[in-house]
Formats: C-alpha cells, structure tokens, sequence
C-alpha cells in the first residue's frame, strides 16, 4: 500500500448531559494551554498516546457536552465536568497498524463555554512503512531519443534489524538498474536509467526488490518510463469523447467546446513542416505553426451535420518533413449517443 491516507471521517462520542450555567453567576471559561500534538514519523503498527490540558478558569462549572474526532483517533480520558479554578486531562489514542503516509487528525469539544463552544485541537504526524521507499514508491522516467535520463528512490529500513537487499527483478529491455549502499543495513539507493536508444514509447513495469525483513520479504515499485523519438505528439491518443445528440442539438457551440488540441513537435527542429489529414469524416482539422518552427498544433472538431449515433473510430494521419518520420498515426475514439 503506497497511498498517504490523510483525512478521514469525524466520529462523535457524547458523553454528558447539558448543564446550563446558573443565572447571574460567571460563566466558564474553557482555556487549553496546547491545542496542536504532532507526533512526528513513527513506524506503521505503532501505538500514539497524548494528552491535552484543559482548564476551567470561569466562575461557573464547565460542562463537555460531546467529541468529535477523525477516525481511527479514539479518546480513552474525557472529563465530563470541571469545577471553576480546576483542570482535567483529555487524551487520545491512535493505532496506526491500518494507516500509511501523512495523518492529519481533527478534534472537536463541544463545551457549555460560551466565548469557547467548540474547542479545536490538530493531532497530526507521518506513518511509514517497515520498509519505505523514498521520495515516493514509483519512478517516472521520461527521454527523448538518444539521452541517457536515470531517477533514483531511496529504501529505508525502519526495523531494528539490519536489512539486506538479495535480488532485484525486472525485464531489462527499456532500462537498466543499480543499487548503491548508503549505510549499511539501513539505507538503499535504487536508480534506473532509461535505454537512450531502447524501444519507444510508454512502458509501465513491475520492479521486484527481494529483501531480508521478515515484515516486507518482496518490495513491488512501479516504473513509469517513456522514450520519446525526435517527433512525436502529445497527447499519443485522441478521444472526443461521448456526446449526446439531444445536448448538440441544444447547445450550437458544444462542438467548438468539447474540440480536441493534439501537438506534434520535432526535437531539436527549426523548419518543421506538417500537414494533417483523417479518416474520419466527421472530423474537421485545423492546423498552425508555432513561432519556433518546432511544432504544430492541430485542433480537431466534429462536425454537427455529419454525427450520427455510434461508436468513433480512426486516425489522423501527419505528414512531415522529417525523413525518418515522414508519416506519424495518431488513432481518435469516442462516441455519439441517441440520449
């Protein structure tokens, strides 16, 4: 699980009937010396136990009506009354054995302090993994043709025992790996680098780290690369969408609105040149140069006369100047629907 798991519902806990403050007498006044706890980086599985202070400095009795807290924060001391000039201790208790990444818990009092009705208080910190990957749990990588790009993630050993990396798993065919040793035990470095002259385009693989800890014998890490060539589009794919007959009808610019924009760039060009063409006849194309003479832009519209319901399917085809990329295929789908 590499998911930060941040803020989550509010539970509520009453715990006392209303008292009302007798008339003429001076009120409450609720005073909480610290309302913030953060608990730091603890390792996930831990136990975490605090306590606020939480004074009656009024001349009448301080009532707490209820609690809210963030799940899976409970409160485990909750005084139900506090007498003028006395102070009583509320604590909270998390178990973090479900929770990973930043945890931003909220706590609500309920009281019968009228300068003070709700009282506020932030319990908050960082759960991490036995073993953690760090800055993230998957590298992104992306190249042109010919550059040698690389990323690295970090493994941390947060157990007491002393971690060994046994064997490292992947397909070799769109980049290479290495692990260094930061500190023996302790801290990894895993960096893979993209095959500058590898196969094109965008990969998604499965990384297999095999450890020692008895808690994370596999770590799994997802490695997002792309390899671009010297020309190439963005994005790789046009979808127009699903749009309903009744809805172009109605509204005469829905078709201006929902028009797509592809880009096509040559890496490193001065004189690019371009020209566009579909198999689809319900397409219009239009396109323009950039200042550069880098790239084109090409907007992609449908045309109202020429929808009729069903499926769309085909390309837009790019011709260019490039002798090695004299045709480029972009495919376009989407759908027109009756209702």
């Amino acid at each position: 699980m590499w998911r930060a798991i941040a803020r989550r519902a509010l539970g509520v806990l009453v715990v006392g009937l209303r008292v009302t403050t007798a008339e003429g007498a001076d009120p409450p006044n609720a005073v909480l010396p610290d309302t913030a706890f953060d608990f730091g980086k603890v390792v996930r599985g831990a136990v975490i136990e605090h306590e606020f202070v939480l004074r009656n400095e009024g001349g009448s009795l301080l009532t707490v009506h209820a609690v809210r807290m963030t799940t899976p924060l409970r409160v485990e001391r909750l005084p139900r009354e506090i007498a003028p000039g006395g102070e009583a201790r509320v604590r909270f208790r998390l178990g973090t054995a479900e929770l990973e990444g930043p945890f931003d818990g909220q706590v609500a009092i309920l009281l019968n302090d009228p300068r003070l009705p709700e009282a506020r208080l932030t319990f908050t910190g960082r759960i991490v993994p036995p073993v953690e990957l760090a800055p993230m749990g998957a590298f992104f990588v992306a190249a042109q043709r010919g550059q040698a790009k690389r990323a690295s993630i970090e493994i941390i050993n947060h157990e007491p025992g002393p971690l060994r990396v046994e064997q490292i798993e992947h397909p070799r065919e769109a980049f290479t790996s290495n692990l260094e040793t930061l500190e023996e035990g302790r801290r990894y470095r895993l960096t893979i680098q993209v095959h500058p002259y590898g196969p094109p385009g965008r990969r998604r693989t499965t990384i297999l780290v095999r450890t020692s800890s008895p808690t994370t014998p596999v770590l799994r890490i997802t490695a997002y690369t792309s390899l671009r060539e010297r020309v190439y589009t963005f994005p790789e794919a046009v979808d127009v969408g699903v749009l309903r007959l009744a809805d172009i009808q109605a509204h005469p610019d829905l078709l201006r609105r929902t028009a797509q924009t592809l880009m096509v760039y040559q890496v490193g060009g001065s004189n690019f040149q371009v020209s566009a063409r579909t198999d689809l006849p319900m397409l219009d194309l239009a396109s323009e140069r950039g200042l550069a003479g880098d790239r084109y832009q090409i907007t992609a519209t449908l045309r109202g006369e020429q929808l009729r319901a069903g499926p769309i399917r085909g390309s837009i085809v790019i011709e260019t100047n490039d002798p090695d990329f004299a045709e480029v295929r972009v495919p376009v789908s989407g759908a027109i629907v009756d209702r």
